[in-house]
């Protein structure tokens, strides 16, 4: 019966690896840049504590910050990027698992990593480089850190899509070897004994940057469900780690939304771990409503009833405070902002009525230069169209 209460030490908490892909266009490289590598002189992300980023490690710094380095790749591999508002210039992913799982390594915050857990980012930057390294390098990533000045230490890279082949149709042909036609003169695509179309696999003039067709050929819609089992197979399954949803292929956007899933994850384990304590918790109640007198052996089976009514709380209560205090923020982040947009509803609808013609020529005015790139700051360099 005592055994049971090991459930509650943390060797027995359980674990789950957290993979994170998140796409960004190119107007995102510096701002990322900076708070990633941690040149911002002030970062929008309060985990941060500045004494400890010294602890910070890398794997691949970037040459010139993230525009810099982007530049450079697509430069030397002579890559082509169209160019357009949504258009995806490159990509960011997070490695990492909970506060409890590095605990476990012998991890301290504030102090050096010890050699489990830097053999854990290790084997997770070598899984990158053969799952999204083009031909298996890092000639496309952009940084790669290990972060140890946050919450819970990650692995934080970004990379750039790069393919180099793409996908031919292939199209039915007559015994004379001819391509068949439809009735309107268009060539008919040729089908397998499923039905489904046939494509070649061809090596393209120059790479292109696509994420789109860099998915594609990592399993497409299962592309990241795919992404979260290898490296199940690979890496979580050497430290105990769990894959979580199997063949989940949901996206974290926003670290609140992944802390959030993180805490109610753990909430969920921290149910079924207590579902073996029925027993105790039948006990603790009865004990309250004076159904069973109390005993040296009952009163045992209270307690430890009482400890896991109490961790159950105390998860909940962490969800519900961080839901809370997340609203608030954003009721007065839209307060500030109401009196300012009012100011210029009235403004627009002055304009709009006694000179249209000027709104519309602001308008394009605008649209003009938002698709016109800012030349860096830097004084010494010779801006050239």
């Amino acid at each position: 019966m005592y055994a049971k209460k090991s459930i509650f030490k943390e060797d027995f908490i359980i674990s789950y690896q957290v993979i994170r892909v998140e796409k960004f266009s190119k107007g995102s490289l510096r701002l990322i840049g900076g708070e990633t590598e941690r040149t911002s002189r002030h970062h929008r992300n309060e985990d941060i504590d500045d004494t400890r980023t010294p602890l910070n490690y890398y794997y691949k710094k970037s040459d010139g910050g993230l525009s810099g380095q982007w530049k450079s790749i697509v430069e030397t591999t002579n890559a082509t990027f169209k160019e357009t508002k949504k258009s995806v210039a490159f990509e960011g992913m997070i490695i990492t698992s909970d506060k409890s799982f590095f605990e476990r390594l012998g991890y301290v915050q504030g102090q050096p990593p010890p050699q489990k857990v830097i053999d854990f980012f290790n084997r997770s930057y070598q899984f990158v480089l053969r799952q999204i390294g083009y031909h298996g390098t890092d000639e496309n990533i952009l940084s790669a850190v290990v972060h140890l000045d946050e919450t819970t230490p990650h692995l934080q890279l970004y990379y750039i899509p790069l393919v180099d082949t793409g996908k031919k149709k292939v199209y039915a042909k007559a015994p004379d070897g001819k391509v068949l036609r439809n009735e309107k003169g268009s060539p008919i695509q040729a089908k397998d004994s499923h039905g489904k179309s046939i494509y070649e696999e061809v090596k393209l003039p120059h790479p292109k940057v696509c994420s789109s067709d860099f998915w594609e050929q990592r399993g497409g819609q299962l592309s990241f469900g795919n992404l979260q089992d290898d490296f199940y197979e690979q890496v979580s399954i050497r430290y105990g780690l769990e894959r979580g949803e199997v063949g989940s292929n949901k996206k974290h956007t926003t670290k609140y939304e992944w802390e959030k899933q993180r805490q109610e994850k753990e909430l969920q384990t921290l149910q079924e771990e207590i579902k073996p304590m029925q027993e105790y918790l039948r006990a603790f109640q009865d004990a309250i409503d004076g159904k069973k007198p109390f005993s040296k052996n009952e009163l045992r089976k209270q307690i430890v009833g009482l400890i896991a009514s109490y961790k159950q709380l105390e998860k909940e209560k962490a969800i519900g405070d961080k839901d809370r205090e997340q609203l608030f923020k954003l009721l007065k982040d839209t307060e500030k902002k109401i009196p300012e947009l009012e100011r210029y509803k009235e403004y627009v609808e002055f304009i709009h009525t006694h000179a249209p013609d000027k709104l519309l020529e602001a308008k394009r005015t605008a649209t003009e230069r938002a698709h016109v790139p800012k030349p860096p700051k830097n004084k010494n360099y010779q801006w050239t169209k």
